[in-house]
């Protein structure tokens, strides 16, 4: 039942998923039970006019023993956007992670003062104190609810995991109920099971979800707690450590490896009952769960970016040069099959619809591949460009 400003409506659908925050209203009526704790620490918000400060600066980070505090040149009613992290003061609610009640400009100007800034505040243009929790939802699925986003888990702010986590729920279950609800019509090949399909979601999701709450926990307590050690780390290692930054900033594969991780282009669904490897297996590709990296093929034409290609919906199957055409099942689902003409080899490689490798065999594998597809409620259609 949908109620708006123009009545209410009554609607019927297969499935419903809870995108509705960590106060879930969804997770709550479905009786999915959340296991997580509030952070003695919160977040600091204001925008400032600062002086004492260079024009056109840039973005200032900030380390003392009782936080971090960063200034950013992006403020949307001042000039400067504070972020600080530092002990609860207790009293701004439990509405985790969202803006609380404003903070007196004397305990800015403090915040200020215990890091080391020079800088004065001349104007707040607004400010509040963000309570934070961890916590994850002891279930991601209950029948036909599912959860997603922060209705599933919350992080601490710390390396920014929250939006992209979201957001790759979304993609990892909104394929599946397509495929889902398509083989409940009929659409799907025999043998097809929605409900290990479904179940999926949670599988892959919830295990990730575990492991970007242990990465943002850890950067948390390093940025924002108060003990002894992490506060040693941040007012005396942190310094002394400073000169070697740029050494490291120069090799670009530490850091190119770190930025895929904090992006969470590393996540992968390698003990997920949907990634197949075949036989023989295929070696020097993405493993089955993998995310599929980009890069430049051909496709009896000229060379086109492999992701451009995989954007449309749907599995797709990728072939090399020299494979096999896969086994023509008819089907209701769309499979897109793409020949690579600059990829030597007899190999296949399935390739779910969120970007991840599904299955891969280093020759032909009919079996594998039909058994696969079945398992997604996909099937091969020859109407690709083989």
């Amino acid at each position: 039942m949908l109620r708006s400003g123009h009545g209410v409506e009554r609607i019927r659908c297969p499935f419903a998923v809870g995108c509705d925050g960590p106060a879930s209203t969804v997770r709550a009526c479905a009786g999915i039970g959340w296991h997580g704790r509030p952070y003695t620490e919160e977040v600091v918000l204001a925008d400032l006019d600062l002086g004492g400060t260079s024009a056109g600066a840039d973005a200032q980070v900030f380390a003392g023993s009782r936080g971090l505090l960063f200034l950013f040149p992006l403020g949307e009613q001042a000039a400067w956007r504070l972020l600080a992290t530092h002990a609860s003061a207790g009293g701004s609610g439990r509405d985790f992670g969202q803006p609380g009640p404003p903070v007196p400009e004397a305990e800015l100007q403090r915040l200020l003062h215990e890091v080391g800034s020079c800088a004065r505040i001349e104007r707040v243009a607004w400010s509040a104190r963000v309570p934070l929790q961890c916590g994850l939802a002891r279930r991601f699925r209950r029948g036909r609810l599912f959860l997603a986003g922060d209705a599933a888990h919350a992080y601490s702010p710390a390396t920014g995991q929250g939006m992209n986590a979201g957001i790759q729920d979304a993609v990892n279950l909104g394929w599946k109920l397509g495929f889902a609800a398509s083989g409940r019509d009929g659409g799907a090949a025999d043998g097809f099971d929605a409900e290990v399909l479904l179940d999926s979601y949670e599988a892959e999701r919830r295990a990730a979800a575990h492991g970007r709450m242990l990465l943002t926990h850890a950067a948390f307590w390093a940025e924002a707690s108060t003990g002894r050690l992490p506060s040693w780390l941040r007012a005396v290692a942190a310094p002394r450590a400073a000169p070697a930054v740029p050494v490291l900033l120069g090799r670009r594969r530490l850091v190119a490896e770190a930025v895929r991780t904090v992006s969470q282009l590393r996540v992968n669904y390698r003990h997920s009952p949907l990634s197949v490897e075949g036989t023989p297996p295929l070696r020097g590709a993405p493993r089955p769960g993998d995310r599929l990296p980009d890069r430049a093929v051909i496709v009896g034409g000229p060379a086109e970016r492999l992701h451009g290609l995989l954007a449309r919906p749907g599995v797709h199957l990728l072939l090399q040069r020299d494979a096999a055409p896969p086994p023509d099942t008819p089907a209701a689902s769309p499979v897109t099959v793409l020949r690579l003409t600059n990829s030597p080899g007899r190999g296949l490689v399935a390739v779910r619809p969120d970007g991840h490798v599904g299955f891969r065999c280093g020759a032909a594998d009919p079996a594998g591949l039909t058994g696969w597809l079945s398992l997604v409620g996909a099937a091969v259609s020859p109407s690709a460009r083989a």
